[in-house]
């Protein structure tokens, strides 16, 4: 097994079989990206779905102000891409960025075509993680609208600590949606 990152991840979801496993392990691509090197840019279109398999990435979007709206931060054993991209061929309206020294497994759509029809494990495994992406993102957009800025930084905290060493407080503070500003203030009172 080349990519146990991989392995756990879909195993998440669903008991894969070894001729399951390796028919996405040998044919994934691996990539690799620099601190601060992206993988997307606004108005490119992506054509793979990327697993983090090292590494810590993020995927934000710039107003026409150029004001910086952190939308996902993901790390080792996610997933971070853009579906709408990815499953339509348009034109993506995110960038995404590697925030450390980072090693991707790239599974493109003929490869994701062949592994959910030859492999229905896999039709599972997607649909219960794009349902699990889903969740997560209603309880993010519920958190910004109802708790205060100081709670979603705790909540940061507790969920996630490994972010805060790791990443640039203005993209901690873009993620929770405030300003520098107030992410020092929150840290100084705590």
């Amino acid at each position: 097994m080349k990519y146990p990152n991989l392995f756990k991840t879909l195993s998440h979801f669903v008991d894969l079989s070894d001729e399951d496993y390796s028919a996405i392990e040998e044919r994934v691509q691996v990539k690799h990206l620099g601190n601060k090197e992206y993988l997307l840019r606004e108005g490119e279109t992506i054509h793979y779905l990327p697993f983090i398999n090292q590494g810590l990435m993020v995927n934000y979007r710039l107003d026409p102000g150029g004001d910086m709206h952190v939308l996902q931060i993901r790390w080792t054993g996610k997933w971070l891409g853009d579906l709408i991209s990815f499953f339509t061929g348009q034109p993506s309206k995110f960038n995404i960025r590697a925030y450390q020294a980072t090693e991707l497994l790239l599974i493109d759509r003929d490869t994701f075509d062949y592994i959910t029809e030859k492999h229905p494990v896999f039709e599972k495994y997607f649909r219960r993680s794009i349902q699990e992406a889903y969740t997560s993102l209603i309880d993010r957009v519920f958190a910004l609208h109802s708790r205060s800025a100081k709670q979603r930084y705790l909540d940061l905290i507790d969920n996630y600590p490994q972010l805060i060493d790791h990443l640039p407080h203005y993209l901690i503070a873009s993620y929770l949606s405030i300003k520098p500003q107030s992410l020092s203030r929150i840290r100084k009172e705590l």
